[in-house]
């Protein structure tokens, strides 16, 4: 998942209480030490971030987050109510969407993550692949086998100059490109959802499942967890916080880069 751009509700919201409770009571019904995670909507992962360098890291944190947050406020009108609206109670075989509340595909969630999509995943991506076509000398291959760029050195500079110009190319095309890809991305694969446990048991046996159901339907208070949205019980949030992580190693191991207030 690399870098994921997360909308989270305000830790002192209710809303934040009751999805980190309702989790961490779910989590005891699964087998094993299930990690805890704060309640979020993952809005886009893979975001073009460079980690190798402290200085630019927190220059691509700070310019993503401050677009993003530009972006988001910037879609909703006035009348809007929650972004952010709960729905059914799913689960799937994968490990991160074991147990999880399906989210209204509201319009301004989906274009704002199409439009994050496009900008800070797919066109940097893009752009990255044709700078290595055109410019190999600049790239190298880890231990792991993974290519990267390689590192200014007296060794790289004393090679001839027509080694190692750097050829431009237009990327316009690039990322007229990128917004197909993005709007396509949205309409097929983006999938909101709040997930409530991460867990490798499969299946969940039709016991466990009705364990479940009741356990949430007592605690939300509500009368049919599988009805198709909460919205009118109040279930959900506007605005919130956007968060950046790095979520590369074991679920404790993720890292908060950076986060922004929406108000």
């Amino acid at each position: 998942m690399g870098v994921a751009l997360w909308l989270c509700p305000k830790s002192n919201s209710s809303i934040y209480d009751k999805l980190s409770t309702l989790s961490g009571s779910l989590n005891t019904l699964f087998p094993g030490q299930c990690p805890r995670f704060e309640p979020h909507v993952t809005i886009t992962t893979n975001v073009a971030v460079d980690l190798h360098d402290k200085a630019q890291m927190k220059e691509d944190v700070d310019k993503i987050l401050s677009a993003s947050a530009v972006a988001l406020q910037s879609s909703l009108s006035k009348s809007h109510s929650d972004l952010v609206t709960l729905g059914s109670i799913r689960s799937e075989r994968a490990f991160f969407r074991k147990l999880y509340f399906d989210v209204a595909p509201d319009p301004n969630l989906i274009s704002f993550a199409r439009i994050i999509r496009e900008i800070f995943v797919i066109a940097p991506e893009d752009i990255e692949i044709e700078n290595r076509k055109q410019n190999p000398h600049l790239y190298t291959t880890d231990h792991h086998g993974n290519v990267i760029r390689r590192k200014s050195s007296k060794k790289h500079s004393s090679r001839s100059t027509e080694e190692t110009k750097t050829k431009e190319f237009d990327t316009e095309e690039i990322r007229r490109r990128a917004s197909y890809k993005a709007a396509e991305w949205a309409e097929k694969e983006y999938h909101p959802h709040v997930s409530l446990v991460y867990s490798s048991l499969w299946p969940i046996d039709t016991a466990l499942w009705r364990t479940i159901k009741t356990r949430i339907t007592d605690y939300l208070g509500v009368d049919d967890v599988d009805r198709e949205d909460l919205e009118d019980i109040g279930y959900g949030w506007d605005g919130g916080v956007l968060k950046l992580v790095l979520c590369e190693g074991d679920v404790t191991e993720w890292v908060v880069l950076g986060s922004v207030d929406i108000h």
